[in-house]
């Protein structure tokens, strides 16, 4: 919906309305950059920290000594996108086997109150470009 391409079943025009911005953002992306730099607004990017090993897919996996921070890696491929996190898991032999290959992802443009709602629900938040090349994790202030 969010890239204008059509749906089955249609959506309400609600929904429709409710995703127009998103819509705006992915047509005309440079619209919201500049507004993001006009209103010169707090940013994710401001909390972010890239201190997470960065793992292949196919890299052994050792196990987790106990109270490593969630997640303790991401899995990238070799162009730098996010396949995955590695979270408190026992060894394995592959990378794409101890990995969550769904986390809960970011954009670095986005407000900490926003980041702070989501991890309310998420235990860990990985910032990644529109791209999904990864830039760090959120790690919101005390």
């Amino acid at each position: 919906m969010v890239r204008g391409l059509p749906m089955d079943p249609p959506a309400a025009l609600s929904e429709r309305m409710r995703a127009f911005r998103y819509f705006v953002n992915n047509l005309a992306p440079g619209i919201r950059s500049f507004w993001i730099h006009y209103t010169d607004r707090v940013c994710v990017s401001e909390f972010m920290r890239d201190d997470l090993a960065r793992l292949g897919p196919e890299d052994h996996v050792a196990p987790a000594s106990p109270g490593s921070p969630m997640p303790r890696a991401v899995v990238l491929n070799s162009e730098g996108t996010l396949l995955g996190a590695i979270e408190q898991s026992d060894a394995a032999p592959r990378a794409l086997d101890a990995m969550n290959p769904n986390p809960q992802t970011i954009r670095p443009d986005m407000t900490p109150r926003l980041a702070t709602e989501l991890l309310k629900k998420n235990p860990y938040l990985v910032v990644t470009t529109e791209h999904g090349k990864y830039l760090g994790r959120y790690v919101p202030t005390a």
